[in-house]
């Protein structure tokens, strides 16, 4: 039996009823808005395509990479930036490198708010992630992981609704075939030089079926490509960092 709401409703065109609940409809073929906290990738192209005109916070961003040293870190070199610059911190875990701290600190990023962590297991990996969300410590989180489960991925986006940072995922080009639980997945891959090309694969609103291409800025390689990141006895590396993070 309809209800008065219902019956109400029914007698309302569709301009109407998008009106009267604009700010709780979303429409398939319309670029998602965010409630979440947005934060401007440094790109206007790239904040265009992205729901909300930024990265977001409380949810994970996978970014597949067909290989390492892209220019992946450059991409989000603003908002590491931003983020040092406010006082907060940066979670880098299993970088597979050790970070060239002089790279970093030649776009205005602080290393001193750099905090590395090696592990050696994947379930490891996942422990390090959930515990550096709930700690709230952290402005960004990158992870670099290769493998993981769906049921992994949705844990971490639960937990990832939980706290304002941005979380960042770089998982392999082979990953855009499996299921994920991130509202948003971007395929990165090499362009011409100091330019990357940007496949939104997935995001709220309709896709995009071709790369943007975003040229980067020039700088020394994040990571010694020579030297890989020691094995360490313990989780949390901070050999290189002053004692800012207690």
């Amino acid at each position: 039996m309809p209800t008065l709401a219902s019956s109400s409703l029914a007698s309302l065109s569709l301009l109407q009823i998008e009106t009267q609940f604009r700010d709780r409809i979303w429409r398939g073929d319309a670029l998602g808005s965010s409630p979440d906290q947005i934060v401007s990738s440094g790109f206007d192209e790239l904040d265009k395509a992205l729901p909300g005109g930024g990265w977001s916070t409380h949810s994970l961003t996978e970014l597949l990479l067909p290989a390492e040293g892209l220019g992946e870190i450059r991409l989000l070199s603003q908002p590491l930036k931003h983020i040092t610059q406010d006082g907060r911190n940066i979670l880098l875990v299993d970088p597979p490198h050790l970070p060239y701290m002089h790279a970093w600190e030649n776009l205005d990023i602080d290393s001193r708010r750099i905090l590395v962590a090696k592990v050696s297991k994947s379930a490891e990996r996942l422990w390090v992630i959930e515990q550096g969300i709930k700690s709230a410590a952290f402005g960004i989180i990158i992870c670099w992981l290769p493998a993981a489960s769906p049921q992994a991925l949705r844990k971490l986006q639960i937990i990832a609704r939980t706290a304002a940072s941005l979380i960042f995922l770089f998982r392999p080009a082979s990953a855009q075939s499996e299921p994920s639980a991130a509202p948003l997945r971007i395929l990165l891959a090499p362009a011409k030089r100091h330019t990357l090309s940007v496949r939104l694969l997935k995001r709220r609103g309709a896709s995009i079926d071709l790369p943007l291409y975003i040229p980067l800025p020039q700088i020394e390689p994040f990571f010694n490509p020579i030297t890989p990141a020691p094995a360490l006895a313990n989780v949390v590396d901070r050999s290189s960092l002053p004692d800012v993070i207690t």
